[in-house]
């Protein structure tokens, strides 16, 4: 009795903690703070990609997107694959392996094992100070929630003036130049100051966030 008690335990717990999800998968989709992509994630430079091509052992194995966004396949040499997700990248690799004829009906599967370090900075008066990083899927992330999530200011910040800085890449990923931006967050937080037509100011992956302390 007390072995079919404990059995029957063990198995409620189980179905309780395997149904609970561990974050709101609903909720972060739609929250209006973060921007996803809904084609899925994109590759980048640093990621790690496994390539299966079934039966063909010595065309499969692990990759790293280069600096310009390609890796290189036994038999057709590079592709470009920045900027695509993982089934636009298995119909590329199949379309490149027939054009050169090299196999008629290849099926192939390509996953991401291993995400490069997307990191947003951020120093000054900020209660955790250092890098946060950005989830795989998110492309961006309103300012007062990348804050929010570093803990919020501190008491001596100035939250009308925030310093975001920026640098542009061109397509493959050489620094064009740097600009900075001047964020009341304050404002943005209340509704109060707009950016264009947006009331929401972007932090994107590689930014900087300065938080100077305001004058007492």
């Amino acid at each position: 009795m007390f072995v079919f008690y404990l059995v029957k335990k063990i198995l409620f717990i189980f179905l309780f903690v395997s149904c609970t999800p561990l974050m709101s998968q609903s909720s972060f989709n739609n929250d209006p703070s973060i921007i996803r992509d809904p084609t899925g994630y994109k590759v980048r430079y640093g990621d790690k990609l496994k390539v299966n091509v079934r039966g063909q052992q010595e065309c499969s194995g692990d990759y790293i997107v280069s600096r310009e966004g390609k890796i290189r396949l036994a038999y057709v040499g590079e592709i470009q694959v920045n900027g695509l997700n993982t089934k636009a990248i298995e119909a590329l690799v199949i379309r490149k392996y027939q054009t050169d004829l090299i196999f008629r009906n290849p099926v192939i599967n390509v996953f991401v094992t291993d995400y490069s370090e997307r990191v947003v900075f951020l120093t000054g008066s900020v209660n955790r100070k250092g890098p946060y990083t950005f989830p795989p899927e998110v492309e961006a992330m309103n300012i007062v929630e990348v804050i929010s999530r570093a803990g919020g200011f501190s008491e001596i910040a100035r939250k009308t003036k925030v310093y975001v800085t920026r640098t542009i890449h061109d397509e493959r990923g050489n620094a064009v130049k740097t600009e900075t931006y001047t964020v009341d967050v304050e404002g943005l937080s209340k509704g109060l100051v707009r950016f264009g037509t947006s009331k929401k100011f972007w932090i994107y992956p590689g930014d900087r966030i300065e938080v100077p302390e305001r004058l007492i």
